[in-house]
């Protein structure tokens, strides 16, 4: 999992326009590098070729809703923000816009994993928009 933000300081969110294009443009950016770095890694240490096309496909995020692995990746990831990152991110930002952002955080977990969500041990500020966040996305079958 540590690979799809390996050395994610070297591309700071600062280094794209603020929006959504920008976000999208640096979030695909991030991927490739983190991509290629954890690439170059596993060759170092003689991965088999294979494995590195395997690994380069999971922090790619490719086939997500398709590949049980590839979306158990992204379900922990998901659940990681929630219960470890998501109080600091939410801090400073309005409510609503934090709670647009779950919903979209929702829509890329399983119905397993978001069913495991509300059961994290979560700060109580992010329990309240996880709950508002849920309630909106209800009936979603977690396309995108």
């Amino acid at each position: 999992m540590r690979a799809q933000h390996l050395c994610r300081w070297e591309l700071p969110r600062s280094a794209h326009p603020p929006g959504r294009a920008g976000y999208l443009r640096w979030r695909a950016e991030a991927a490739r590098r983190h991509a290629a770095r954890v690439s170059t890694l596993l060759a170092e240490e003689g991965a088999p070729p294979e494995a590195i096309d395997r690994v380069r496909a999971l922090v790619l995020k490719r086939d997500l809703r398709t590949d049980p692995e590839a979306q158990a990746l992204e379900d922990c990831a998901c659940l990681v923000f929630l219960e470890h990152e998501a109080a600091e991110f939410a801090a400073g930002r309005n409510e609503a816009s934090v709670v647009d952002i779950l919903v979209k955080t929702l829509r890329k977990m399983s119905p397993r994993a978001r069913a495991l969500a509300p059961g994290l041990p979560l700060q109580p500020e992010v329990r309240a928009v996880l709950e508002r966040a849920l309630a909106a996305s209800d009936g979603s079958d977690g396309a995108r």
